[in-house]
């Protein structure tokens, strides 16, 4: 099992996923549930390997970790939607599969919450997952996605997926994009944050 102690993942002050009066004032999500920390070894190796390698067996050790951490990791109580962080369509097309959209798929299956494609990114920005390369800050990213025109309803509370949480850009800036577009709650769910 890869226990996380819950904080907020913006100034990680501990007691809770939730996103601390000290930090919503100027953030977009809600809180953030994880099933570990990047920190740990075997989680983070795993998720590289997927990611960047496309190594899909590692995608199936992923799930279990996940399935395993299924009663400890639970999204808030509320009638949710899940969507993802999407890939830009050129870094899609190289991978071969969104990551955060299979993240999502196992949501709909595990927890039975209908997943829906909501965003796009119509700009891409560097990986941030890598070693060396500078991260994104707060704010940076905002305006990098928009709402899908085939997307049939925007519902008003959703659980943004992706596989890793590290500076919060990225998927702070879909929760904006969404609470621009009426959305009331956004939290996230990864994988790993660190």
């Amino acid at each position: 099992d890869i226990n996380l102690k819950t904080f907020c993942v913006f100034c990680v002050r501990f007691g809770s996923d939730k996103t601390c009066v000290h930090c919503n004032d100027h953030t977009f999500l809600d809180g953030v549930s994880s099933v570990g920390d990047y920190k740990n070894s075997i989680l983070r190796n795993l998720i590289i390997n997927w990611k960047y390698y496309g190594d899909r067996s590692a995608e199936q050790f992923l799930k279990k970790i996940f399935i395993k951490s299924i009663n400890r990791v639970c999204p808030p109580v509320l009638s949710f939607y899940s969507t993802h962080v999407p890939l830009h369509y050129g870094r899609k097309r190289e991978r071969g599969f969104d990551q955060a959209q299979v993240v999502s798929s196992w949501i709909e299956q595990l927890y039975g919450i209908p997943a829906l494609d909501l965003l796009v990114r119509h700009s891409t920005n560097k990986q941030q997952g890598g070693s060396g390369i500078k991260r994104s800050r707060l704010g940076e990213l905002d305006g990098i996605f928009r709402i899908d025109e085939n997307a049939e309803f925007i519902p008003e509370n959703i659980l943004i997926c992706d596989d890793v949480f590290t500076t919060g850009a990225t998927m702070d800036a879909a929760a904006r994009c969404l609470k621009d577009s009426g959305v009331k709650t956004v939290w996230g769910f990864v994988l790993a944050s660190g």
